[in-house]
């Protein structure tokens, strides 16, 4: 079983991958900015909020 703090880690990753592919693959980075929001949401938290917790 996962762990809420994994699943911050991968929100952390889809959120570094959408932002440093945002321009070269512009589908694949909306699609990595949907599931960190799904992930994020499924613990009750925004995408803000999850990266906050982050830091």
């Amino acid at each position: 079983m996962r762990h809420p703090q994994d699943d911050l880690l991968v929100v952390e990753t889809l959120v570094e991958y959408a932002h440093d592919h945002v321009d070269a693959e512009p589908g694949r980075a909306d699609q990595a900015w949907a599931l960190a929001d799904e992930l994020a949401a499924s613990h009750g938290l925004t995408l803000e909020d999850a990266v906050r917790q982050i830091e």
